[in-house]
């Protein structure tokens, strides 16, 4: 049975929350129709009013997917139409969403491939999806438990998935991701049994460690590893714990997070609670092999202390930190400063690069939370190297902070910037939008510590960007910036890579770790040249 959602009711008066503040109004959008069960009338209006809610926000879902392909189709169209076969539309599809959407440069990067391959190679699965039946979580689930699936396959993969997920009589609710995930894995196996062997093989190899900050200056370190390497970990870390003596203040929790540290710098032994060596007290500024930036925004008390790459902390461990810090002060008017040699290399100094990364906190391109730390530093005009005094200046007037995925494609043309004389940087399409509209103005501002000083020291640069950008001059899509293939050729070469890498397991399992195929075309991650 399918229902659409009835509208609210006339009668009803509109909560004062809803009146739209300044810059905002209100927008009716369309009824989505939705599966629900034909034993849905007799159930109680409440009953009914949760599930019809839950079933409209998954078909809303089906829309943002249906969305996300309509962007890929535009864009592939687009490049087509120039015989392009450099620059990729899924690339550009992904940041036409993430501009709209407010989405990170993963979560576009993301639904691009959902929507690609549940249209594509699923069909079945993503009309559950359309009817809200299925919601976006499980979208994604089904398009990476199936990516390394055979082609030729999926016709009889999606019926039994989608068989496996329809509602019946008896099934009112679409299973929940756990029992989803292992329902995949068994019909992946039955159908395909070279495709999930792959898929583990692939699992093995998606491997990271992450940061997570959480509040009172505390943060989560995430490691995904495989299971025997997390054992031995763990068992290290458990085995320092125990080294503890028996009148240590600590408790286990924080004895084993000392074991985790004392490993992290070579030591046998766990630190005290001061974080320092029981026998040698020299042997932490020894064994530390990294520095840590803090910014200071100058607020009394040590209250505006940021590290890079975690967030605000305390006064209290500022004033830990400030033992054995180390401050360096450069005049924001140098920094700015056409006129000097520094402004006429391509590299940017330390220092600005610092100031540049803690104005901006994260990559500035809409919706982006690629940490500043782990950015690019980009020049908004484009550097001239046979020419360094005709503009593209390393300032921090001139320099904004992108992601490598962003800042390929602002090289590459498909969109460009610039900074306001307030310090916000605004987007406009660039020359080779797939969608370019002169009028579009997407406008984002910086996040960092510094955000207060955003703003231009020479507001002259703020008109030469703009009139670059405006002119389709701040990105020459030039050989330098196409040298990485389309993502689905990329998704194609690594499902025959690691397919070969299964295949040859089989045959021979007992010779050993098998070294994978050279891939049939070349990888690049290489910074765009300007």
């Amino acid at each position: 049975m399918i229902a659409t959602p009835p509208p609210a009711s006339d009668d009803v008066e509109p909560p004062e929350a809803l009146i739209p503040p300044p810059g905002f109004t209100t927008w009716t959008g369309p009824a989505l129709p939705v599966l629900v069960p034909e034993a849905f009338a007799r159930w109680d209006p409440g009953q009914q009013r949760g599930y019809l809610a839950q079933r409209t926000i998954c078909a809303a879902e089906g829309r943002t997917l249906a969305y996300a392909y309509d962007c890929v189709r535009s864009a592939t169209d687009r490049f087509a139409t120039e015989h392009d076969r450099h620059r990729d539309p899924w690339d550009a599809a992904a940041t036409m969403i993430g501009a709209s959407m407010a989405l990170s440069r993963h979560g576009a990067s993301r639904l691009v491939t959902t929507a690609v391959e549940l249209t594509e190679r699923l069909p079945r699965t993503a009309a559950l999806l359309a009817t809200g039946w299925i919601g976006i979580l499980a979208a994604h689930t089904i398009a990476e438990e199936t990516a390394l699936v055979a082609d030729h396959l999926m016709p009889e993969l999606d019926r039994r998935i989608s068989d496996g997920l329809a509602p019946t009589r008896r099934r009112t609710h679409p299973p929940r991701l756990g029992p989803l995930r292992k329902m995949l894995i068994k019909t992946v196996a039955a159908c395909d049994p070279l495709g999930a062997d792959a898929r583990a093989r692939q699992a093995r190899r998606d491997q990271d460690v992450e940061l997570v900050p959480l509040r009172d200056d505390r943060a989560i370190i995430s490691a995904t590893l495989t299971a025997e390497d997390a054992l031995e970990i763990a068992d290290r870390i458990e085995a320092l714990a125990r080294t503890a003596s028996a009148d240590d203040p600590r408790p286990l929790g924080q004895l084993r997070a000392a074991g985790l540290l004392a490993l992290s710098r070579g030591w046998a032994c766990l630190p005290d609670p001061q974080g320092e060596h029981p026998a040698d007290p020299e042997a932490r500024s020894a064994a530390r092999r990294v520095i840590i930036h803090a910014y200071d925004d100058g607020t009394p008390d040590n209250r505006g202390i940021t590290l890079a790459g975690y967030g605000p902390i305390t006064r209290h461990t500022a004033e830990e930190l400030q033992r054995d810090a180390r401050r360096r002060v450069n005049a924001l008017s140098e920094l700015a400063d056409p006129d000097t040699a520094a402004a006429r290399r391509h590299t940017p100094s330390e220092a600005l690069a610092r100031f540049c990364r803690g104005r901006d906190g994260t990559c500035v391109f809409p919706g982006c939370q690629t940490s500043a730390e782990k950015s690019d530093l980009d020049h908004i005009v484009p550097f001239d190297h046979d020419h360094p005094d005709q503009g593209g200046h390393t300032t921090c007037d001139d320099l904004g902070t992108l992601c490598r995925f962003h800042h390929r494609l602002k090289t590459d043309g498909v969109w460009a910037y610039y900074r306001e004389t307030d310090g916000s940087y605004v987007w406009i399409h660039g020359p080779h939008h797939p969608n370019r509209d002169p009028a579009t103005r997407i406008t984002t501002f910086p996040t960092g510590p510094f955000a207060g000083h955003a703003a231009p020291r020479h507001p002259e640069a703020s008109r030469l960007q703009r009139e670059a950008a405006e002119a389709g001059e701040t990105g020459s899509g030039s050989a330098e910036s196409r040298r990485r293939p389309h993502l689905r050729h990329r998704r194609d070469v690594e499902r025959r890579n690691l397919r070969a890498q299964a295949r040859l397991w089989r045959q021979a399992p007992q010779t050993g770790p098998v070294s994978p195929p050279t891939p049939s075309t070349p990888l690049s991650d290489e910074e765009p040249p300007f």
